[in-house]
């Protein structure tokens, strides 16, 4: 097996863990409501709080693709010259 395949095995693997973990966290959080036939519901999500979520899990995104990049020495960017 391969360096990508291994990666790419064990991303899913803790990305499945990690997508779990936070839909449990959010039954704990949420309240249950049951309508008139029984049937359990959760309350509807904001909006601002979906965006607040998303832009969340776009930070950190973008910092997991900063992980592979090499930093250079020094403060801030050089000028070409």
């Amino acid at each position: 097996m391969n360096l990508r395949t291994r990666v790419m095995i064990i991303g899913g693997v803790v990305g499945a863990l990690l997508g779990v973990g936070a839909a449990y966290l959010y039954l704990r959080s949420a309240p249950i409501e049951v309508d008139e036939e029984g049937r359990e519901r959760l309350p509807a999500v904001p909006p601002g709080k979906a965006i607040a979520v998303s832009l969340g899990v776009l930070t950190v995104l973008k910092q997991i693709t900063g992980l592979g990049q090499h930093e250079e020495k020094g403060r801030g960017r050089r000028r070409k010259r």
